[in-house]
């Protein structure tokens, strides 16, 4: 009888603990699948950029002397990623201030793009060249884009 008292005792504080376990690996598991999609739509951001914008923005976002400004280390679009999604999808032609220098060339629209790809853009430009941010998912641009002015 002792050893029956015993081994359910033990079974009891195995479950117990083991469902502890379980939290901890779905929170685990959870950003794990997060940094996967963020790797994602780095990669599909990255094939999209040099596809639409590299051109004028270059590859390394560097941007083009004083005519485009550069993506890298941009104070400009790290402030507001909502206004860069509109950009990215609607263009823009107005004189803009990048660190410190300012820009007045016109950007093209790119109404081709879903807001998968102006969500995977955002993300990829917001996360190269020292910018650092989270990842832009395609709901919350799908919410930019109806917002943009």
């Amino acid at each position: 009888m002792r050893l029956i008292i015993i081994v359910a005792s033990l079974m009891l504080m195995t479950a117990c603990s083991s469902g502890k376990d379980t939290h901890e690996e779905e929170s685990s598991e959870l950003s794990h699948r997060e940094e996967i999609r963020l790797k994602q739509y780095i990669v599909q951001g990255k094939r999209l950029y040099l596809t639409h914008c590299a051109n004028c923005h270059q590859a390394d976002g560097s941007g083009l002397a004083k005519l485009y400004p550069p993506l890298a280390k941009s104070d400009y679009l790290m402030a507001d990623l909502k206004r860069a999604a509109c950009i990215i999808k609607n263009g823009m032609n107005q004189e803009i201030v990048v660190n410190g220098i300012t820009f007045n060339q016109p950007m093209p629209a790119n109404d081709e793009l879903d807001p998968i790809d102006v969500a995977e853009i955002v993300t990829y430009i917001s996360n190269s060249w020292g910018n650092q941010a989270n990842i832009s998912s395609t709901r919350d641009v799908s919410i930019w884009l109806k917002k943009c002015e």
